[in-house]
């Protein structure tokens, strides 16, 4: 296990330092100055922008700006905005909590009923029931979190004004947690939607698959009743699928709000990247970015770590993998049968 979790922690590692090499050359790439996005009064003065560009570094080589970016880092200084000179890390640190308090909010309102849905469908399949949860978390998913926020803000607009987040009046939890859960109840029902079908899905296709296997039956001839051939043995079967899907949704919901913050205005990390690329505020830009993918690359090490505390099998590098599962004469001695039992 620990050598697992070496080679697990090098690679989010290597994958941390890739990602951060091309969010920093793509944002350079884009057309434009980001001497125009200053103060009109500054933006219009060539020798302001010059002198701008001189004591933020920009008018050295790229590559001399990348080394510089990375040597800030690794002192834990983010640099400091074009817009207004304030530091980077001030602004990410204000912003962090409320994207991670609305992906908080999201994974208990979407995950938790996926689950349960889930594993009531996988245990009644083929009836009514399991035929419409099936359609609905198909369209849960198929549905666009984008298209969805902006009809909601609308419907529910006209109708509950107050539970639309109102902009520049976000309250923090901190302040008043009432009206901050208030603020944050519909987009987080918008994202929420997703992650249930999601969930409801990879659940029921997981339980089933393992229901319908050599394990269970075995369990069942055993003379184990329904309710401990779940719990011990399709669920435990299950659960590396299941973890595997539901790190996915937990870090895309704590990190890819973007588009959902934008369309209700709530000051998170989606709003600050959307604010500093349209402003080509290139500090503000990577350090929003920097978190972001440090959350989601972090949150996948979790996972990958989890899955191979339930499954040994992953624990082994690819390529020794055994793809077969245990043959039916394997499953009836007396050693297995004795592990499915306990």
């Amino acid at each position: 296990m620990t050598s697992f979790v070496v080679r697990r922690v090098g690679t989010f590692l290597v994958m941390v330092a890739v990602a951060l090499s091309l969010l920093f050359f793509l944002l350079h790439a884009l057309p434009g100055d980001s001497t125009h996005g200053l103060a009109p009064t500054v933006a219009a003065n060539p020798e302001a922008r010059e002198a701008v560009a001189r004591a933020q570094r920009l008018d050295r080589p790229l590559v001399e700006q990348y080394a510089d970016h990375l040597s800030g880092l690794a002192r834990g200084d983010m640099g400091r905005s074009f817009a207004d000179g304030s530091p980077v890390w001030g602004s990410v640190s204000a912003a962090l909590p409320v994207s991670l308090s609305l992906g908080l909010l999201a994974v208990v309102l979407g995950v938790v009923p996926g689950l349960v849905l889930g594993v009531v469908t996988a245990l009644k399949p083929g009836r009514l029931a399991d035929a419409t949860i099936r359609v609905l978390s198909l369209l849960a998913v198929s549905v666009p979190s984008y298209w969805l926020a902006v009809l909601s803000l609308v419907w529910v607009g006209s109708r509950w004004p107050d539970l639309v987040p109102q902009a520049g009046g976000f309250v923090r939890f901190s302040d008043d947690p009432v009206a901050s859960l208030q603020a944050l109840l519909l987009p987080a029902l918008v994202l929420a939607l997703g992650a249930l079908g999601m969930m409801a899905r990879t659940t029921r296709t997981a339980l089933v698959e393992v229901l319908s296997g050599d394990d269970v039956r075995f369990a069942r001839a055993m003379g184990m009743s329904r309710y401990r051939v779940v719990t011990r043995v399709a669920l435990r079967n299950a659960a590396p699928t299941c973890v595997t899907v539901l790190g996915l949704v937990v870090a895309g919901l704590l990190s890819g709000t973007v588009l959902v913050e934008n369309v209700f205005q709530l000051p998170g990390l989606g709003q600050l990247m959307v604010n500093a690329f349209g402003r080509q505020d290139y500090p503000l830009a990577m350090g929003a970015a920097t978190v972001t993918a440090v959350l989601f690359l972090g949150l996948n090490l979790v996972v990958d770590v989890t899955v191979a505390a339930i499954d040994p099998r992953q624990r082994k590098p690819r390529g020794m993998r055994s793809a077969r599962r245990p043959s039916a004469a394997a499953a009836s001695s007396p050693t297995t049968a004795t592990a499915v039992v306990t």
